[in-house]
């Protein structure tokens, strides 16, 4: 028997997001025209935020698999008894609150604001989006919040569209998203020589069809053939005008049971700090995607 009701999708107040209820994502496991429902609402509103949901491991990742290839997340971190897809994000108070926390727990996210930035740009192919479950929260803190990098490119002027019309980027993947080195990673002393891949700054999401800005992440970053004088001056303006609070769906928590999925193609997050005591558990899988393609 099907455990899905009336399905109600809410858009958020802003320029992109929906709250879906009256759903178990569960049935999406097998019911392809409800999946089709959650495709829609996916490319229609670039975020869904589900709540309630009672999703184990295995369903996580069957669901993950509803829309595409999942990545093996051993490029990042790996966790005992956890299958190789899933990345495991922890915030452990006992560590938080450590004079000398475990050198693996020093490179994650531990309780500290995670920057605005897009999963794993600095790889030739990144991901297409992310399917997140919310195991154990806090009550405050934590919370996930989006930017819509087609809202941001539209409202350009046209002098900085000019500037970026045709231009790549390179993304370059010597920090991670809290800004903790990665491990053997060596920051260009030069910007113009970092090692990551060239992504355009403008790129055509394959299937909407629209323009979005692709940033990826701030930290020695550049734009190709420019003076990198030139280029941290625009991409400081690009990276301010991203994130404005016109273009942001402002999440206040993420209670246990919380599934989000978001586009990496068109969306950038960011994530709110956390009180040192407080214990947090996530999981997470990623879509593989598609090269990027200039707009």
């Amino acid at each position: 028997m099907s455990r899905t009701r009336q399905v109600d999708i809410e858009p958020a107040d802003g320029v992109l997001g929906a709250v879906v209820s009256g759903m178990d994502l569960r049935d999406a496991l097998d019911d392809d025209a409800l999946l089709a429902t959650i495709k829609d609402a996916w490319a229609g509103h670039l975020v869904l935020e589900w709540r309630d949901q009672e999703l184990s491991v295995e369903e996580h990742l069957a669901l993950g698999r509803r829309f595409g290839d999942l990545e093996d997340m051993g490029h990042v971190a790996t966790a005992d008894g956890m299958p190789r897809e899933v990345l495991v994000i922890e915030n452990d108070p006992a560590k938080n609150e450590s004079t000398a926390p475990p050198p693996d727990y020093l490179r994650g996210f531990q309780n500290k604001y995670v920057q605005w930035h897009s999963d794993q740009s600095y790889r030739p192919v990144p991901p297409m989006g992310s399917l997140f479950v919310q195991r154990e929260g806090p009550v405050e803190g934590g919370a996930t919040l989006f930017c819509s990098m087609y809202a941001a490119f539209e409202a350009l002027d046209d002098d900085t569209k000019a500037k970026i019309a045709g231009r790549e980027a390179i993304h370059d993947p010597s920090l991670n998203s809290a800004n903790v080195l990665r491990e053997g990673a060596i920051p260009p002393a030069d910007v113009s020589q970092g090692k990551g891949p060239r992504h355009p700054l403008v790129r055509r999401h394959p299937v909407t069809g629209r323009a979005a800005l692709y940033l990826g992440r701030r930290p020695y970053a550049y734009v190709c053939d420019y003076p990198v004088t030139e280029s941290e001056v625009l991409l400081d303006t690009l990276w301010k005008h991203a994130t404005d609070t016109r273009f942001v769906w402002q999440r206040r928590d993420n209670p246990p049971g919380t599934v989000l999925l978001w586009d990496n193609r068109c969306v950038m997050h960011a994530r709110t700090e956390l009180a040192a005591s407080a214990r947090r558990v996530a999981h997470r899988v990623q879509i593989a995607g598609e090269p990027p393609v200039m707009a």
